[in-house]
């Protein structure tokens, strides 16, 4: 019983602690655009609205890649095929079809992204749904912003150790990372082709500190 109590008793000894936040931002120029463009067509004849369809799709992928833009970089994103139909005295009536191709293009650098809609748009393209910059690899950014935020931790321990006259030791006894999301991407739902201005990218990094006082 004796051992039993001795062991019940040494883990029910706790250190005093001090948990604090840290958060790190790190601004970044976009080095990548996400275009989404396309085009609908509508016909009485689903075939006939497909047909067309594919014809502007193909003269919009080869201008995209007449700017040099790699076949991998233009992926479908949505494929559709819809009634198009109108309503009288809650009687539905068919007036033919609606097909809608759309494709997600990878424009590098960031600079070409209204040359591409512009292109796109001269090829056929009735569709150009958003535009969004993004960083390629946001990780090595990321990793920054970590740094920063630990930063930004330590000195808030060190000013409250400070204020209240404690010993803080040099390292914290464990850190937790709130915030590992990437960037989010800067979006346009509105586009002007050559006005297009992509900013900057902030990376924001969050982390919770604890340490043990001595």
């Amino acid at each position: 019983m004796t051992k039993l109590n001795s062991n019940l008793s040494n883990e029910c000894l706790c250190h005093p602690t001090m948990t604090v936040f840290g958060t790190g931002e790190v601004s970044a120029p976009p080095d990548r655009a996400v275009i989404i463009t396309g085009a609908t067509s509508t016909s009485e004849q689903v075939a006939e609205a497909q047909e067309e369809n594919a014809m502007h799709i193909s003269a919009i992928v080869v201008s995209l890649q007449s700017l040099g833009i790699p076949s991998d970089d233009i992926q479908t994103t949505d494929y559709r095929i819809e009634e198009n139909v109108r309503y009288e005295n809650n009687v539905k009536i068919l007036l033919g079809y609606k097909v809608t191709h759309l494709l997600k293009v990878y424009v590098e650098p960031v600079s070409n992204a209204g040359a591409a809609i512009d292109a796109a748009v001269a090829a056929g393209a009735n569709v150009v749904s958003d535009i969004r910059f993004e960083l390629k690899d946001p990780k090595t950014v990321y990793q920054k912003a970590l740094g920063n935020a630990i930063k930004d931790g330590e000195q808030k321990a060190k000013s409250m150790a400070h204020s209240l006259d404690l010993s803080l030791p040099h390292t914290p006894h464990q850190i937790v990372e709130i915030s590992s999301a990437s960037p989010s991407p800067r979006m346009f739902s509105e586009v002007q082709a050559t006005q297009i201005q992509p900013g900057q990218l902030v990376i924001t990094a969050q982390l919770k500190m604890i340490y043990l006082l001595i």
